[in-house]
This record gives structure tokens, C-alpha cells and sequence, in this order.
């Protein structure tokens, strides 16, 4: 038995700290190799120690004429002579690998010659004590037998097997003769031959112990190395080490490929000696270097640094250098991919998917640089296009047809906007453009019935021809407002009149347009009373589990039914609310109402509700949320907070804290409309976000448009990553459902293909039915269109 590490056996993959007794029968087969190999090694001691003992018996055949001493000087000599066949045979075996059977086999051998000689010996110093009294002969006799005992230790050591048997063939016949043939004080001399016989034992198990230690730290260093290597040489960023002149020390064939020099073999190389390495484009500081003077810089300065350059073949390397006492560590990464897949995400934040123009984000930031010291709006014009029949097209010829039109048009107007001129796509069919110091009425006639023509000239597109049109809304600034919100109201209170006059047409804002902001007034008094008489009333939307094709979230979606005008979109009422400083009251009712709904639907089922970024400025959310949850008894997991990106912007740091009480709450936090033109891929590390809601827009254009479902597909593998789930909203077509089902990575789907927002009675009546939708097939149930009607009417 010897000390080896537990996991030696199974996986030789240990520390030589980490021991365990453990038989011979479980040495790994490299370190039994190394093993019976040392038994072998050491050839001259044994030819020395078998000529000594072939002639001992001859010594004492000359001093007492006794024959038999010929004899056993003769089988020992036969006997070693076979030990060393034995061992030359071994020696001289091709080299090659060996296995354990026959390892085992030749310690086997070796073990048999071993003992028989050893037993030899033993028989020879047992017949000197026998047949002579001669003091010599005894001397002689123990003194070469123990003398090749000790001598095993340094042969054999290695063998736990060979050593303790070698101890009793050659003890037991030491121990007999001096007992039986000998005196008392051979007898006493007999009890003190123990203990040595004992040593003998420990320290060939302990020079056995330190063989195998140094066999397992060169196999760690082995297994070190190789792993080392195998990094170094597959990893995907170019590493190297240098001295602290700029030698050379480790280097990876990639680090050799991204400083053009692959296959130079740079190890032992002088860094500043180098020949034809590449010149490179510094991003931080702008300017052309070379990456040798860089580096060398870093490494003689000893500090610290990261740069990233841009190849003359296009490649984005990022640099990180690390000194270090002696030399510093070099780290290339090839980031392309990742700069690329960054600035189409932040085009996509920036710009409209479908048309590539700036969106209102873009444009708001625009706007805001185009004011004076004073915070006034520089001198300007203010287009709001609107075009005409666009919904015609869309609902009789198809989305795709619409996109399509937008896109033209929108590529029209970006040829119309003079050079100094700022232009948007605002949503929908609806375009905004700012023309910079044109501010004469005449002049701003003249240009928007300009963009009118151009509009209007006939489209071709796949094979239909369609003439669309536009109408425009004119404000100028600072006539008409000294900000853009001011300036954007006023442009489309100015698109409202003109569309009263007729299509195809523009119309300036003008104070006889007050009217128009009267009976806002007005719809602001009766929202209010609505409010405080609690006469809203909630909708709500399901959304479908994609795995699970039934439904397990409803959103919630605010109605108001006004007692004259009918139902009012939210899209009206929510931006009054949140102007006239009712947004919280009309938050806390939406909460109330939602949570108490939600306990009369299956358990599985969570309520989604919508958080104004008013509100986190106006109330605390958090106990407002609470206070809701409280009241109705609903379990905090099943509400889902969902909270715009436009609430990041004004305070991203409270908005992030009040998130997260309300995560440690139980919580779930959704980022809706995600990519509606506030994205930052930042919101998705930083805020503590369970699910994220991607946007309408991105859905309209993904059945033809390879390149719009590229960009889905690549924001929703980014979020999936981080652990996010991804909803999709405003499915509508059946291929829609099928396209991102086949091609994106969704958790749950949104959208008239599935239902309409429904009221409190007809969503527990669905939700009770246990419905599983068929998500990417064909859904026509009679059900659906039911709900759908009822939804409708």
C-alpha cells in the first residue's frame, strides 16, 4: 500500500497535496509504468552486489576447505546471472506503451528472480552458522547478506511487493540460523536484527513515497503544461508575455495572426525588432501608430492600459496590457462582430427600423440643439406631414405593400430636406421635418406644397400603382412655441385644420385656432370628473405563453367611454392625464382595479400593468404598489410592473432604485414597448428586469423584410442571454405567429391574431375556458372570432 491522491486512480487529474492510501492494483498506468522501470534502472549495483556475493562463498571455501561453498557460490552466480537476462531483456523491449497486464507480468519476474536469489543468499548464511563454528565464516555471512538487504532498498523501493518479500526470504533464515545454530548472545543479536528488518521496510516505503511524489508532480506540471498550451492555442484572443525589454517570453498563433505575423514562431523575439508589423488606427486618440510603438510605450512607462484600434482591412482589435514585475501581459480581442452588432443596435435606437430616418429620440435631441443661450428656439419652420389614404393601402392591399410605400416616401423627403434641415419618422404614417430659418409664410407655403407634389407623384410597387398624398400642419418658431413639445403641439393642431379643409393640403397654426384648444380644455374637465368618479373602466389583452399555448398574463389597457363623444382612445386621454397632473390618480385606479380582477382568475394567470414614467416622479410607486397588492390579497409574483423606457430618461438612478424595492417585493419588471426610439442596451444590464416587451414596430416589416427579423432575432438572442424573457406585441397575421416562432427566440406573444382587449367579464369568461391556442398554425376557432366580436362590438 502507498500514498497517492484520491481522484489518481479514476482521473488523473489531483494534487500531489491530496493523498489517500491506496493498493498498487490502483496506480494509474503511467506512474505503475515508472514503477516497475525503476526496478530495472539500476544495473551496475546489481552486477556489483552479485560479483561480491559470488565470490564470498569462494573467500570462505579458501579459509575452510570447505567444498559446499563452491556450490552455492555457484548457484548464486547461475541465479544472478538469470536476474540480469531478466533485466536486460526488459531494457532492451521496443519502446512503445505498456500495458498493465504486462507490467504486471514483469514485476512478477523480476519478484521470482529476486527472491530466489535473495533466498539463495539466505540458504548460504543459514548453512555457515550450521556447519562451521568459525567466527569468520559468521562475520562474512552476515555482513554480505545484510549488505545486499540494504542494498534493495536503493533496487527496489519502488515495489512495496518485491521489498517486503525480499525482507523475509533473506530474515527468516538470518533470524533461524542465529537463534538454532548460535549462542544466547546470537539470540539476543537475532531480537535487534527486528527493528532493522522494520526500518528496512520504512524507508523503502518512505524513498517509495517520494518516487511517486515526484512522479505526480511531473505528471501535474505535464498536465499543467498541456492544458496551458492547449488554452493558449485555441483560445480566441491573441496573448502574449514579455520581459522587461520586450522579449518575447509566450505567444499564441493567434496574437502572431493579429499583428501580421502568423506562423514567425515570435517566441524569444525582440518586440521593437520585429519587421513589417502593422500600422494601426488608434480610436481613442484618432491618429495612425504603430502597434510596436504602443506596446513598447506601455511596457517602458509600466503602467496599465486598453486602446482599441481599427485595422486597414476593417478589423476592430480591442488592446488590454498588464504589467507585470519582470514584463507585462499582452490581450488582443477581435471585437468587430461585437462593434458591428452595437451600432445596429444603436442605429435601431436611433432610427427607424423601416425607413432609416431619424427617430423621435434622434430628433427630439436634434431639436434641443437648436436653441439659443436663452434655452428659445432659434428662428425655424415646422413641418407636420401626415399622408393621405395611407390606411386605405395598408388594410386593402396588405402591410407589406405599406411598408413598402412608406419607405418610398420616406426616401422622397430625405432628397426634399435641405441640407441644414432636421427630418423624422413620428409613427405610423406620419413624418416631421424642421427647416432652419425659413420662417416667411410665403416661403413656407411654397415648400410644403412642394413636399405635397413630391408625395403625391404615382408609385409602382409590385405591380400596383397608388397615388397617395399629404397633408400638412405649419408652425414656426419662436412665433409659435420656443421648444419643440410647444412647436410640435401647434404643427398638429395646424394638421387637424387642414385636414378639416380638405386633403392634400397644409395649414399654418394661427390664434383662430384657439377653438381647438378650447375643446381640449373641455376634455380635460370631463377627464378629470371621470377620474374622480371612478368611471373608467379596464380592458384586458392576453398574452400567450408560447410553450404552453394558453394564456398566462393579461394586460391590463385603460377605456373611457365619455358620456358625448363615446369611447376615446388612450392615445388621447393618457397624454392629457399626464400634462394635467392626474397620471398617478389614473395609475392607482388601473393597480386597484387590475390586482382585484386578478384574483378572480386562475392562479397561474399574472396581470400586466403599465407605470407612467409620471408616476415614479409624482407618487411612490412602491406604495402604491403595495398598498394595491394589500388590498386585493394578490400574490406580488403575479403582477407584472411594466414600466416605458421613457421613464429611464428623466432619472434613471430613482427609477432603478423604486424598481428594485419593488423586485425584492415579489415583483415581476417588464421593459415595455422596447425599440420605440429610447432603447439603451444599458437598461437591460442595469435595471433589475424580469421580461422585455419588444415593440409593435419591429413586427410590421418582418415577413418581407429579411433584415428587420435579423435585428429582432438579434436583440432577442442579446436579452435571452441575460436571462430576460421576450414578449412580442401586435401579432396580427398568422404568418407573423409563424416567422417568429420558426426564426426568434419568444416567451410569449400579443396581438389581435390571438385576441382583442377584452372587458373584466369576457377575460374571466376566456381565462375560465382553459383555451390552448395552436401558436404558428392555423387558429380560426370559433371561439376566437367570438371573443373577438364581443371585443369589437
Amino acid at each position: 500500500m502507498v500514498k497517492l491522491p484520491v481522484e489518481l486512480g479514476n482521473r488523473m487529474n489531483f494534487r500531489s497535496d491530496q493523498v489517500e492510501t491506496v493498493t498498487d492494483k490502483q496506480l494509474p498506468l503511467s506512474i505503475y509504468e515508472s514503477v516497475v522501470k525503476s526496478l530495472f534502472d539500476d544495473r551496475i549495483s546489481l552486477m556489483i552486489g552479485m560479483v561480491t556475493l559470488a565470490i564470498a562463498p569462494i573467500v570462505l571455501f579458501w579459509k575452510t576447505g570447505d567444498v559446499n561453498q563452491l556450490w552455492f557460490s555457484t548457484l548464486l552466480a547461475v541465479l544472478g546471472v538469470v536476474r540480469l537476462a531478466v533485466t536486460f531483456r526488459f531494457l532492451n523491449l521496443p519502446q512503445r506503451a505498456y500495458s498493465r497486464k504486462k507490467l504486471n507480468s514483469w514485476e512478477n519476474r523480476y519478484a521470482v528472480v529476486g527472491n530466489l536469489y535473495i533466498a539463495a543468499i539466505g540458504c548460504w548464511f543459514l548453512y555457515g552458522f550450521a556447519a562451521s563454528d568459525d567466527t569468520f565464516v559468521h562475520l562474512l555471512s552476515i555482513s554480505s547478506l545484510l549488505s545486499y538487504l540494504i542494498g534493495t532498498i536503493g533496487r527496489n523501493f519502488g515495489s512495496g511487493k518485491v521489498i517486503w518479500q525480499q525482507i523475509i526470504a533473506s530474515g527468516v533464515p538470518i533470524l533461524v540460523a542465529l537463534t538454532a545454530f548460535g549462542s544466547v548472545y546470537h539470540s539476543i543479536l537475532a531480537a535487534f536484527l527486528i527493528p532493522f528488518f522494520i526500518s528496512i521496510w520504512v524507508i523503502s516505503s518512505r524513498l517509495r513515497k517520494m518516487l511517486f511524489g515526484a512522479v505526480i508532480s511531473a505528471h501535474e506540471q505535464k498536465i499543467i503544461a498541456d492544458r496551458f498550451n492547449m488554452a493558449l492555442n485555441h483560445i480566441a484572443q491573441g496573448i502574449a508575455m514579455f520581459d522587461r525589454d520586450a522579449n518575447i517570453l509566450v505567444s499564441n498563433p493567434q496574437f502572431e495572426k493579429m499583428i501580421d505575423q502568423a506562423g514567425a514562431g515570435l517566441v524569444g523575439k525582440n518586440l521593437n525588432r520585429l519587421e513589417n508589423t502593422k500600422q494601426i488606427w488608434c480610436i481613442e486618440s484618432g491618429q495612425k501608430t504603430s502597434f510596436v510603438d504602443e506596446i513598447g510605450a506601455s511596457l517602458a512607462e509600466r503602467t496599465s492600459k486598453r486602446f482599441s484600434y481599427r485595422s486597414d482591412v476593417g478589423e476592430t482589435i480591442e488592446v488590454d496590457f498588464y504589467p507585470m514585475p519582470k514584463g507585462g501581459v499582452l490581450f488582443l480581442r477581435d471585437i468587430s462582430e461585437q462593434v458591428a452588432s452595437e451600432q445596429e443596435i444603436q442605429n435601431l435606437a436611433s432610427f427607424d427600423p423601416l425607413t432609416k430616418l431619424a427617430n423621435r429620440r434622434t430628433f427630439m435631441q436634434a431639436m434641443s440643439e437648436l436653441t439659443d443661450v436663452r434655452g428659445v428656439q432659434e428662428p425655424a419652420s415646422m413641418f407636420f406631414i401626415d399622408l393621405d389614404k395611407f390606411k386605405e393601402v395598408n388594410d386593402s392591399l396588405g402591410h407589406a405593400i405599406g411598408d413598402e410605400m412608406l419607405t418610398i416616401i420616406a426616401n422622397r423627403l430625405n432628397l426634399a430636406v435641405p441640407d441644414n434641415g432636421l427630418l423624422c419618422r413620428f409613427g405610423g404614417d406620419e413624418f416631421v421635418m424642421v427647416v432652419p430659418g425659413l420662417v416667411d409664410r410665403e416661403e413656407c407655403g411654397a415648400f410644403a406644397d412642394k413636399l405635397i407634389r413630391e408625395i403625391s407623384k404615382p408609385l409602382s410597387i409590385d405591380t400596383h400603382d397608388i397615388r397617395s398624398g399629404a397633408t400638412i400642419g405649419i408652425s414656426i418658431a419662436p412665433e409659435n412655441g420656443q421648444n419643440a413639445d410647444q412647436l410640435l403641439k401647434a404643427a398638429d393642431v395646424a394638421l387637424y385644420a387642414a385636414k378639416a379643409t380638405g386633403r392634400g393640403s397644409h395649414s399654418f397654426y394661427t390664434d383662430n385656432l384657439g377653438e381647438r384648444i378650447r375643446e381640449r380644455r373641455q376634455l380635460e374637465t370631463d377627464l378629470r370628473e371621470a377620474v374622480e368618479n371612478e368611471s373608467l373602466i379596464l380592458y384586458f389583452q392576453p398574452l400567450i405563453n408560447v410553450k404552453l399555448a394558453k394564456i398566462t398574463t393579461c394586460e391590463a389597457l385603460l377605456r373611457w367611454e365619455h358620456p358625448v363623444k363615446g369611447m376615446i382612445s388612450p392615445t388621447v386621454f393618457i397624454p392629457i392625464a399626464e400634462e394635467i397632473g392626474i397620471i398617478s390618480q389614473l395609475g392607482e385606479f388601473v393597480l386597484r382595479e387590475a390586482t382585484k380582477a386578478c384574483m378572480t382568475w386562475p392562479e397561474d394567470v399574472h396581470v400586466a400593468v403599465n407605470i407612467s414614467s409620471l408616476q415614479f416622479q409624482q407618487s411612490d410607486v412602491h406604495a402604491v404598489v403595495k398598498k394595491a397588492l394589500d388590498d386585493s390579497g394578490l400574490d406580488p409574483s403575479r403582477l407584472d410592473a411594466e414600466v416605458t423606457e421613457s421613464a429611464m430618461l428623466d432619472d434613471i438612478e430613482a427609477t432603478s432604485k423604486t424598481l428594485g424595492r419593488l423586485k425584492k417585493l415579489g415583483v415581476k419588471i417588464s421593459l415595455d414597448d422596447f425599440g420605440t426610439g429610447f432603447s439603451s442596451l444599458s437598461y437591460l444590464h442595469t435595471l433589475p428586469l424580469d421580461k422585455v416587451k419588444i415593440d409593435r414596430s419591429f413586427i410590421s416589416g418582418i415577413v418581407d423584410d429579411e433584415r428587420s427579423l435579423t435585428l429582432l432575432s438579434g436583440i432577442t438572442d442579446l436579452t435571452n442571454n441575460l436571462g430576460l424573457k421576450i414578449v412580442v406585441e401586435g401579432i396580427e397575421t398568422e404568418e407573423q405567429s409563424t416567422l417568429l416562432c420558426s426564426n426568434v427566440r419568444v416567451d410569449e406573444m400579443q396581438g389581435f391574431l390571438f385576441s382583442r382587449p377584452l372587458p373584466t367579464k369576457d377575460i374571466a369568461t376566456l381565462l375560465n375556458s382553459d383555451r390552448l391556442w395552436n401558436i404558428g398554425e392555423d387558429d380560426k376557432s370559433e371561439t376566437s372570432n367570438e371573443h373577438s366580436k364581443r371585443a369589437v362590438a
